[in-house]
């Protein structure tokens, strides 16, 4: 028996037709929606992703644009011009800018990762711009470095090339907890970045530097430890060695350590052959990672530099952060621990907008997942990155 009161059967199939019709249309118009506002910038993301895991044997490189790379000068002060290098996409006009910011390496804007990450921003369509920073060249980490950060924020605002209000910044490694402290500078919002990025960056420079130090790394209730990174502990004692008590040639020392810095080992190793006893017990405790003895000095250097890494830290001044930013991070990072991340997440839960990869580590590739886990942390770090060229588009 047929319910006339909704016209019958054959009325109901007909009007069933017409609903899915008109729902398999408007799914239809949301995608085209979304095509038309989104999909461009994620093509553009799996491509520049590609190209930084193949270069330009991606076979995404067709999406991508021709760049160019020039170089210029900016005023910094007492010191005269510093350089910087420009990546510039050559079939567009006027395109949204980018300041990428080097880590604390002697290679500076030079660094062979940077300039491969500056290429891809680039050939997505970004005028990407790649200024020196002499203090984190030096691998110094201070207070001149928001200085440097802040004086070529307010240079590129003059060139011919950059679109007032749209420029995005982004810093690497330390530069990242550097960056947001030069951000509180009225002067840095005037106007304010179109986007922040923070990629493998710290919240606390202590906690950062104590994993460093020890290679213990508590997340989530479970402690894990791993082989301490020497480079970093060089970078640490030459950062603080005037935290170092006791007499000694602190300059030999200087030198000393600036060898492996730059990594001239040999040579480094021939100079602590000839030091003297008193340098050369200092010289031993800093180029040995895990010695209890070393870690002892270390964590009395930290009692005497705790100001000064308290003064550099986001975790000490988050309430004074109202902007949004983007905080990228790798998991098998063995310089800044992901756990940063997760404390400045944790910290500003509304301003940040974080994701963190087993892709990526500190410095390069670093995938330690299986083979669907890694499917999708690709399909999650195109559409967090997707985004992110979406607010730096505007």
């Amino acid at each position: 028996m047929v319910d006339e009161r909704f016209g019958g059967g054959k009325f109901g199939a007909e009007e069933t037709g017409v609903f899915l019709t008109a729902l398999l249309i408007f799914i239809a118009f949301v995608v085209f929606v979304w095509l038309a506002r989104w999909g461009w910038r994620f093509v553009r993301a799996a491509a520049a992703l590609g190209y930084l895991a193949n270069g330009l044997d991606s076979p995404l490189k067709r999406f991508l644009y021709r760049i160019e790379v020039d170089s210029g000068h900016y005023p910094h002060g007492d010191e005269g011009q510093m350089p910087y290098l420009v990546y510039r996409p050559l079939a567009r006009e006027v395109a949204p800018a980018i300041v990428l910011l080097h880590g604390a390496t002697p290679h500076g804007e030079e660094h062979p990762a940077l300039d491969q990450l500056a290429r891809a921003l680039a050939h997505t369509g970004l005028l990407v711009f790649v200024p020196r920073l002499p203090r984190l060249k030096a691998v110094l980490i201070d207070e001149t470095n928001v200085y440097s950060m802040q004086l070529f924020y307010r240079f590129i605002q003059g060139d011919e090339r950059v679109v007032p209000g749209r420029i995005s910044v982004a810093g690497t490694s330390f530069a990242g907890g550097l960056l947001l402290k030069a951000l509180l500078d009225p002067l840095m919002q005037q106007p304010p970045p179109r986007a922040v990025l923070a990629y493998g960056s710290y919240c606390d420079l202590e906690t950062t530097l104590r994993f460093v130090l020890t290679g213990r790394l508590e997340a989530q209730g479970t402690v894990t430890s791993v082989e301490p990174d020497r480079w970093a502990q060089v970078i640490f004692f030459y950062n603080y060695l005037d935290h170092i008590p006791g007499e000694f040639d602190k300059q030999v020392l200087r030198e000393l350590l600036e060898y492996y810095i730059q990594d001239r080992v040999e040579e480094g190793d021939a100079a602590r052959d000839q030091l003297q006893p008193s340098e050369r017990r200092v010289a031993d405790l800093i180029l040995t990672p895990g010695n209890p003895d070393s870690t002892t000095l270390a964590e009395e250097v930290l009692q005497h530099a705790r100001p000064v890494l308290q003064d550099l830290s986001p975790s000490y001044f988050y309430s004074q952060i109202h902007f949004p930013f983007w905080v990228l991070h790798g998991r098998h990072d063995l310089m800044v621990p992901y756990t940063e991340a997760l404390a400045l997440k944790q910290l500003l839960p509304e301003q940040v907008k974080m994701y963190v990869t087993n892709l990526y580590s500190h410095r390069d590739l670093g995938n330690n997942s299986g083979r669907w886990q890694t499917v999708r942390d690709m399909v999650g770090l195109v559409a967090y990155f997707g985004r992110f060229l979406h607010r730096v588009e505007g």
